[in-house]
This record gives C-alpha cells, structure tokens and sequence, in this order.
C-alpha cells in the first residue's frame, strides 16, 4: 500500500513536468467583398434555396471548394458566416483569403475570427475620414461618427444607401395609423398632444378629440414627429446607435448572463435559456430579442400575454395556457392582446418556450433574413437588400427602436462588452433636410368654434374655412367675437374694430397651444351713409302785386313789406320714432339690439325717418355716450317740440352690462337663482334669456350654451 502510494505521487509529479500537447487546426477565412449582402445558398448553386446572407466587409470561414454549380463563373464555395450559417457562396465575392493554425482551444466558441474591427482601430484620423468617404456618409453624419469613433475604435460603421428618397419614404409613414405614439392622460397633460397628427382621419377638431388607432391611447403621429424619428443623425449617440447594430448572433460575447440583464425583472430572467435557445436556431441576437420582448409585453407578469392566464376573452374562447412573448400577430386594433393570443393559439405556442423559440424564428425568417436586419429597419424598411416592401413593419410604434437600443448598449456595457466590434449598418437618404426635431409641446388645435360679427354667428361659418365676406349697415365699427375649440388655445383680433372704409379686412389669429396658428380672414363690407335730409326752408315770398309792380318787399321805400311766416314745426310722437326703429319696446325696456351694436348705429336707426328728433344716449353712470358699443343698461333719450322720452337698453344674457355674455354673467343668474345676490331693473330683464318672465336654469343653460358655441342667444 506504501509503494502504491509513493509510485502514484511520481506519475503526477511526471505529469505536472510534462509539456501540455494542445491540437492545432487549420483555418482559412476570407473577407466579402459583396456591395449588397452576399446570398448563402444551400448547395453549390443559384437553384439551390436560400438559406441566409453574409454582410459586405464580414469575416467568413471557409470550409471548402466546389468545382461544380451554376450561376457563377468563379467556384463555390463552402463558408460558415459570422453569424453562424454555413451554406455555399460564390467565390468571386470572397477575398483577402488567409490560412492560419489555431488551436481547438480558442475555436471552441465559435468566436468570429474579424480583422475588420482591428483594423478599424487601427486606422489614422485621415484613414478613417477617407473610410467614412468611401463608405457615402454625407458631411453631418459623418459629425457624430467621428465621435463615436473617438470613443469605441472598433466599432464598424457601414452607410446603407436607402432604395427610397426621404420624401418617398416619409410619405409612406405619414399615413394614417402607420406611425403611432402613446399618448395617455399623464402624457397629454404634459403637452405630448403636439406630437399627434391633426389630419382629418386622425383627429377630430370640433370636438378636440384625437381618433385612437390601436388601444386606448395610440394615435397617429404626425409628419414632423414621424420624420424626426426616421432621421438616423438623430440617434448616432453611443447608446441610440444600436438601433442599427447588425442583430446577428455572435455567441462568443452574446452569452446568457447578457441576456438575463437584459431581461432585468425576476419574471423575465427565468426565461433567459429559452432566448439563448431562440437565438441559436434563428441566428438573431439574443441580446436583441430579450430587448425586443421587455418592450413588446412588459416585464411584470401581469400580461395576459406572458403570464398563461387570460382566461375567455371577448371573442369567447378560453386563451389560458397560450403565451406570445413577441406579439407577433397583434396588429394595430382596438383589442391587440386578443389578436396576439389568437396568433398564438393558432400556432399552437401553449409553453413559454415555444413562444420565445418559435418566434424567435418568425422574426429570423419574417424580418432579419428579408433586408430588415437591424431595429431601424424593422420599422422603417428602406435597405437597399429589403425583399419585401416599405409598407413590412414589425411595429407601428415610432419610438420603439430607442428602448431596445439603450437596453442592448446598458447589457453590453455592464459586462464589459461594450469593445467588440459591433457592425452598425446606417441608412443614407437622397433629398434629407438639412435637420429634424421634434414639434413643440402642447395641444396643437388652432381651430374655431365660432365666429360672431356684432353678435351674430357668421353665414356658412366652418371652422375649415378661413375667409368671409359679411355686409353690415354703416356704422363706425363692428364687434368681432370668437370661441376656440381648445380651451387652452388663444384669440387674438377680437372685441371693437373700427370701420377704416367702406372695405376693412380683419384677421383673427387664433394660436393653439403648441404656438401653432391659424388666421381667420373677415373682409368687412360696409353700407353707405345714410344720406342726411335737409328741408329747405319754404320760399313764403310771392309775387302777390295784383299787377301793382311797386308793392315789392325789395323796394326800400315801400314801407308795407310782407314778412314771410314760419309755419309750426309738426308735432313727433316720440312712440312712433321707437316702432319705426325697428326694435323692440316693452315698456321702459328696448330690446332687439344685436351685440356690438355701435352707438353710431343706434342713433342713425332711430332718427332714419324722424331726422328733427334729438338723439342722446348715456351708460349707466348717466355719462354722454356719443361712440362705441351698446350695452344693458344703456338708456336712450329721445326729444322733440320740447318732449323728451328715456328707455333703457336690454341686451339678453348681458347681465352685467359689458356687452357681451361671458362666465360673468353665468355667476350673476346663478347667484340670482341662489338669492345670494339679486339683479334689478334692465339686468333683471337681461337674465331672462328665454322671455318667459322669469329667472330660471333655463336661462343660465342658454348662457352656457351660448358661451360654449352651441346656441345663440335671440334679441328679438
């Protein structure tokens, strides 16, 4: 047993001296020179199918040489990508080919053997400018790239010539429910209603009420917004950048623990080997698609979609026990839980792990392997290499790529990744504007409700129009009013206008919130003056000589001159000028005056066929009123032949004496009603809106009305 032991001892100690033997293999690799992505095949030939793409200036291995297969003149070749797909590639697109010998130690990981990020980190300054040239970044890309550049030499940025002009792709997105945004309570109060589209399928102005396309609270962005989003120079930061970051798999540095930090909540991290397994049989980078599934369905397991639980939905049928991590199906409706449970239903995905795998290969085979092979083109597809067309969206989200992009960047970096030599494929666009940014805050109606001119709601008003013609009878001006349809809208150009001419244009600015306006144009068509009456005095003096040619008045030395007698100016009814006025006489009370009626035009009404008659007209304070507006409470006093008549003035509604209807005058009936405060005289009558003879909640609803748009007050 002794020796046993002692003989054991040196064979380990022999061991411990020994040199370690580690295998070498041969491995030869080449670089694509492919401008597109090169086309793997699945055989050594174009009628072979296709079974994944190798990008331009990546890494393949190169497994072996076919001589035979159609479609190239070059030989096939047989290739593992960096991404892991091994299929057949023409040689012709492969070059600076090189075989070397590594040991099986350091191949065991399948780690892409890239010079490309070496090199790039490698490069001079006026390399790199000459590799951004080469590469057709314009001159304000290329800003931010050599920030980036500064930061992470490694990193490979790749311009992708978009195979639509910016107008052409921005026209696409700009339709309704195509490009969406959240927009709840919170985010409303906030002001992020500017952000929302105003057009007429998306929006209700008149009543101010944005048309939901998907839930409850997804509505259509709108064109500025849209192209904001849409402009890659607006995320070239070194977190937004990875919206463009290549979404293949590299498992070397794409390992579990990235994926489960990805995951970031408890629920979600006991799901992180199903990723891993969803990435290995689709190609994708796990890292992206746990990033894709937290934004798509949360991270609390409160989702009927995640948590198994739904239970029978509003299509009657019992969804427990279906799970779709992705929402792949849940098209823009207004119940997109039901549709992404129908989807998973339908494609029998009854565990968590078929869901991730499965769909993991939908978004392989749907997204990754059709042109849309990063974030950015997922929503916005306009690579070059894209095979379906610009309408193939994964989401109509508009700002679902910045999440996903700050969570794969947050991952990398906490596990000290942040180095590798991540591909980053841009879009370039012909015809961009020289910048985009994003609309102010606030709710952008700029719309009217209504337009009165001297109390009168316009002819034909239609908040879409925004020029009229009106004709109104001379006077010296003219009370224009307006009511937004936003309450947080302002209105300017209101209240007492003069009169210039016979022709006045008016324009009322209505600003919304968001400091967006709208001009109202009003061209004022004034009557002319009525023309004054002048009665001539009588000529009394004839020539009444009874042929004595000297009995004449002009002959100094005829004492017996005839004086011509005046005759008795007539008698007025001062009665008579009120009813030939036009308006209406109740008593001590005239009624019937439109609001803005100017003093002007008061006074030309009622001497129109009495023109001897005295007009004067005082407010309330009994102070001479000889310009602007009529108001309750205003008294007229008529006079002729020495008789004198005063009547006050009723405005309905106007019970505060302002000339207009207004929350004032809602509190002054209120309190009325109430008996906290009582209104006397032409206030009292003023309140009675609906001329019944009394104070009630009819009167102060026809004020409410009337100040909210939706009715206008009589005065007859």
């Amino acid at each position: 047993m002794k020796r046993n032991s002692v003989v054991n001892i040196i064979i380990i100690f022999l061991i411990m001296l020994s040199p370690i033997f580690v295998n070498a293999i041969t491995v030869t690799t080449g670089v694509v020179t492919a401008d597109l992505n090169l086309r793997i095949r699945k055989g050594p030939g174009v009628s072979y199918e296709q079974i994944g793409t190798a990008t331009y200036n990546s890494t393949v291995t190169i497994l072996s040489y076919k001589d035979t297969g159609d479609g190239c003149t070059d030989k096939w070749i047989e290739i593992k990508s960096s991404t892991g797909v091994q299929g057949f590639v023409c040689s012709t697109y492969i070059g600076n080919i090189t075989t070397k010998e590594v040991n099986e130690e350091q191949n065991q990981d399948d780690t892409p053997i890239t010079p490309a990020g070496q090199e790039m980190a490698n490069m001079t300054a006026e390399e790199f400018e000459q590799y951004l040239t080469t590469q057709g970044f314009p001159e304000d890309y290329k800003v931010k790239l050599r920030e980036l550049h500064a930061k992470h030499p490694t990193w490979i940025f790749k311009a992708v010539k978009s195979k639509y002009t910016w107008t052409n792709a921005l026209n696409e997105q700009d339709k309704s429910g195509t490009s969406l945004l959240n927009v709840n309570p919170t985010y409303a109060q906030n002001g992020y209603e500017g952000y929302l589209s105003v057009a007429e399928a998306d929006y209700d102005h008149d009543n101010d009420n944005f048309l939901k396309h998907d839930g409850t609270y997804w509505f259509q962005a709108n064109r500025q917004t849209i192209a904001y989003y849409m402009d890659p120079r607006n995320f070239l930061d070194e977190k937004k950048v990875f919206m463009f970051e290549e979404l293949f798999y590299y498992p070397s540095y794409q390992k579990i623990d990235v994926v489960k930090y990805t995951l970031s909540s408890d629920f979600l991290k006991q799901f992180a080997q199903y990723f891993m397994e969803g990435a290995q049989v689709s190609k994708v980078s796990p890292i992206y698609l746990a990033a894709l599934s937290k934004q798509e369905v949360g991270t609390s397991n409160t989702n009927i979609c995640t948590n198994g639980k739904a239970g029978v939905l509003s299509d009657g049928v019992n969804y427990s026990g279906y799970y779709n991590f992705f929402n792949i199906g849940a098209s823009s409706s207004l119940d997109p839980k039901l549709k992404s449970l129908q989807h998973a239903k339908g494609k029998e995905w009854n565990s968590q792990q078929k869901s991730i795998v499965e769909g993991s290969k939908v978004i392989s085979n749907n997204y990754v392997n059709c042109g849309q092979y990063t974030s950015y083109f997922q929503k916005f597809n306009t690579a070059i290499t894209a095979t379906k067309g610009i309408w193939h969206q994964y989401t109509t989200n508009i700002s679902a790529l910045v999440s996903p992009a700050n969570s794969t960047y947050n991952a990398y970096n906490n596990f000290n990744l942040i180095e590798k030599d991540f591909v980053f494929a841009i879009p370039v666009y012909t015809g961009m504007p020289t910048s985009t940014s994003l609309p102010k805050l606030g709710n952008p109606n700029n719309w009217l409700k209504t337009l009165t001119v001297n109390g009168s709601l316009v002819t034909n008003f239609d908040n879409d129009k925004l020029a009229y013609t009106i004709t109104v009878p001379y006077s010296e001006s003219v009370n224009i009013g307006a009511t937004p349809v936003n309450s947080k809208a302002k209105v300017a150009g209101t209240g007492t206008i003069a009169l210039t001419g016979d022709t006045t244009i008016i324009k009322v600015i209505v600003t919304a919130q968001n400091e967006s306006t709208k001009t109202y144009t009003i061209t004022i068509n004034r009557e002319k003056k009525p023309e004054e009456i002048i009665t001539p005095p009588e000529d009394n003096i004839g020539n009444d000589n009874n042929g004595d040619e000297n009995n004449s008045i002009g002959d100094d030395n005829n004492d017996n001159q005839v004086i011509p007698t005046v005759p008795d100016e007539p008698v007025i009814n001062l009665d008579d000028v009120l009813k030939a006025s036009g308006y209406k006489i109740n008593g001590s009370y005239l009624s019937n005056v439109t609001f803005g009626t100017s003093v002007s035009t008061i006074t030309n009404k009622l001497i129109n066929k009495y023109p001897t008659v005295t007009i004067n007209i005082y407010d309330r304070n009994n102070k001479s009123k000889s310009s602007g507006t009529i108001v309750t409470g205003d008294k007229v006093t008529l006079s002729s032949n020495g008789n004198t008549k005063t009547i006050t003035i009723v405005i309905y509604g106007d019970t505060s004496g302002d000339g207009k209807i207004s929350g004032i005058d809602l509190l002054n009936t209120q309190k009325h009603i109430l008996g906290k405060t009582k209104l006397q005289g032409a206030y009292l009558k003023a309140a009675d809106t609906n001329k019944d003879g009394k104070i009630s909640g009819i009167d102060l609803l026809n004020m409410q009305k009337h100040v909210l748009g939706k009715l206008v007050i009589s005065q007859n």
